[in-house]
């Protein structure tokens, strides 16, 4: 009896004295360590939201004329040559004109003949020595007989061709020496400083589409400078085929370094907005309609925001609610992070 009770108290002093144990063994056990992870980081800030719609475009001329002769002849000389610089009235080319020239001075002489008549008629019958009936048919000749002059001096006119417009001459079609017919085409005349682009836009953009916007272009064939252009028209009528409607653009030429037939990258400036937080677009993390940015608090902690986009531009995100001017977010090593690590900012840039 008296061994069972000793056994009986050395059990429950072994049970009593394990739990210090265990707290001697957590206590005596480090902390686990956080991890930290390298980062770049980017400041959110004030600026201009600006809203766009991207397309492409060919460059053509609105005004644009192949130019025909008005009446047929030998092709005495040409003054123009492709590449040239005309204004409305120049000389393009001379044909053969002396048949004109005769049927002028025979139109000239009849009129002139016809006149004095009328006039010498006009003198007797003052002095009774004709009738009314004959000044009015005198005077009907010699109308009609001035019209056909007029006629001949037209004609004449027409053995020299003219430029419609001021422009650049782009083709010449005939040679010195061809005999030509009524109508046949000549030359092919460009006003460079008429240029537009036609830009299909889809329906569901129909009412962001308005007259006077400012739209950016781009060429390749410019090493990529941009050019200013406004929207001038905007078609009433959409494609059924396309779903699209044609808004036309008119682009400031005047140094004339633009062509007809060039491809551009089109941009259309449909809104903007100023003074709103912007964010590298970098910063931005995608999860289903959501999206959310990694702010640095302190030094070395990270807490995961959800933010609402405005409108986007090539390298930023407006930010419509979820960030202050002046926050850092994370733009690299984004991907790795979660709320419980330690964030190490560097610039890799200033490293390089």
């Amino acid at each position: 009896m008296r061994n069972y009770i000793i056994v009986l108290l050395l059990f429950l002093l072994s049970a009593c004295s394990q739990p210090d144990n265990k707290n001697n063994e957590l206590k005596d056990k480090p902390e686990k360590e956080k991890v930290v992870i390298n980062v770049e980081a980017a400041t959110s800030y004030l600026g201009k939201s600006i809203a766009t719609f991207k397309s492409t475009a060919i460059l053509e001329a609105d005004r644009a004329a192949t130019v025909t002769t008005k009446t047929s002849g030998i092709i005495l000389d040409i003054l123009v040559e492709e590449g040239d610089i005309v204004k409305q009235g120049d000389v393009l080319l001379v044909l053969e004109s002396d048949e004109q020239v005769l049927s002028l001075n025979r139109a000239k002489a009849n009129y002139d003949k016809s006149l004095n008549n009328y006039n010498r008629a006009q003198q007797l019958i003052s002095k009774g020595l004709t009738n009314k009936e004959q000044i009015d048919n005198l005077k009907f000749e010699t109308q009609s007989l001035k019209s056909s002059l007029d006629q001949a001096k037209m004609d004449l006119t027409f053995t020299q061709v003219k430029a419609p417009f001021n422009g650049v001459v782009v083709r010449r079609l005939v040679k010195i020496g061809n005999l030509i017919q009524n109508a046949t085409a000549v030359f092919e005349v460009v006003d460079f400083n008429s240029l537009q682009a036609k830009i299909d836009v889809p329906e569901h953009q129909w009412h962001i589409m308005k007259k006077g916007l400012d739209v950016t272009f781009n060429f390749d064939a410019l090493a990529g400078q941009e050019v200013m252009g406004k929207i001038i028209r905007i078609s009433p009528v959409i494609d059924s085929n396309s779903g699209t409607f044609v808004v036309t653009v008119s682009i400031d030429n005047s140094d004339l370094l633009l062509r007809p037939g060039l491809f551009a990258k089109a941009k259309v400036i449909f809104d903007q907005r100023d003074d709103v937080i912007l964010v590298d677009k970098d910063a931005i993390i995608r999860e289903d309609e959501l999206s959310f940015v990694y702010v640095i608090e302190g030094e070395s902690t990270v807490e995961k925001v959800q933010v609402e986009l405005g409108y986007e531009m090539p390298d930023s995100y407006e930010i419509v609610t979820g960030l202050a001017e002046g926050q850092q977010v994370v733009t690299t090593g984004k991907n790795n992070l979660t709320p419980d690590v330690l964030v190490n900012v560097v610039n890799y840039n200033e490293n390089l």
